[in-house]
């Protein structure tokens, strides 16, 4: 599974990079993590807000981070 976060650098979007990050630590995911700005791409994608969640190319989240529980099953289910 691949994961990328796109984002502008922001507090938000470096929250939900590192929350990824510590699901793969903690042994709950396996999965490739991957964090950009390339806004480009959020345009590409017909992003509008940040940070997008990514799963194996399909956005599956945007906007503002969710709690740990609710990220580790939007990881799952997808």
């Amino acid at each position: 599974m691949k994961i990328k976060i796109i984002g502008s650098g922001c507090p938000s979007c470096r929250m939900l990079y590192q929350m990824v990050v510590n699901l793969k630590n903690e042994g709950k995911i396996e999965a490739d993590v991957e964090y950009s700005k390339d806004i480009n791409k959020l345009i590409e994608l017909g992003v509008m807000r940040i940070p997008a969640l990514l799963i194996d190319g399909k956005v599956v989240s945007v906007g503002l981070p969710m709690n740990d529980e609710e990220l580790l099953n939007t990881i799952k289910n997808e």
